[in-house]
């Protein structure tokens, strides 16, 4: 009578398997930047869409403000004359400087820049204004006044001539 004897174990050996820790902690290190990369560069993509909204906003703002008769002052008007563009229900304050949509009105229930845009509740964005700047991102570092860190866009409508939007990506 013949007995099947069962066959020996194979298994990895402790060599084999330190041999694939290591290939895979090589390859990790090489791709984790690539990856970390990506979470950048989407950042900036976001930041350039927000960016582009923000400088039709102006175009329209402005576009809309010659329209109704407005032109630019060389000095402050005051109280004489408020410019103030309608948009079927809403209305936007501009700057006597440029005709710019001005980033928080003086004169009550206007749109500012963070109205235009419509930031949603998701992806990370906020966004934070005081008179003269708006400033949208993902790390801003200060309310007052912005600085060259962080990964954000400044949009400065007290420009003159003409009002700026910057991109800040240091930090992104």
């Amino acid at each position: 009578m013949s007995r099947d004897l069962p066959s020996p174990q194979r298994g990895f050996t402790l060599i084999e398997l330190v041999a694939v820790i290591v290939l895979i902690a090589i390859l990790a290190v090489v791709a984790a930047p690539k990856f970390l990369n990506l979470s950048r560069d989407a950042k900036i993509a976001a930041l350039n869409g927000v960016a582009g909204t923000m400088r039709s906003t102006i175009g329209l703002v402005k576009a809309k403000a010659v329209i109704a008769g407005y032109t630019v002052f060389a000095s402050n008007p005051g109280n004489s004359v408020q410019p103030v563009v309608d948009f079927g229900g809403f209305s936007s304050e501009v700057d006597w400087r440029n005709l710019c949509p001005e980033s928080r009105a003086e004169l009550g229930d206007q749109l500012t820049m963070i109205d235009f845009i419509t930031l949603g509740e998701s992806g990370g964005l906020t966004g934070t204004f005081n008179n003269r700047y708006t400033l949208v991102g993902y790390d801003i570092p200060g309310f007052s006044v912005p600085t060259n860190q962080g990964c954000y866009i400044i949009y400065d409508s007290f420009g003159d001539p003409d009002c700026t939007v910057t991109l800040v990506t240091v930090d992104c």
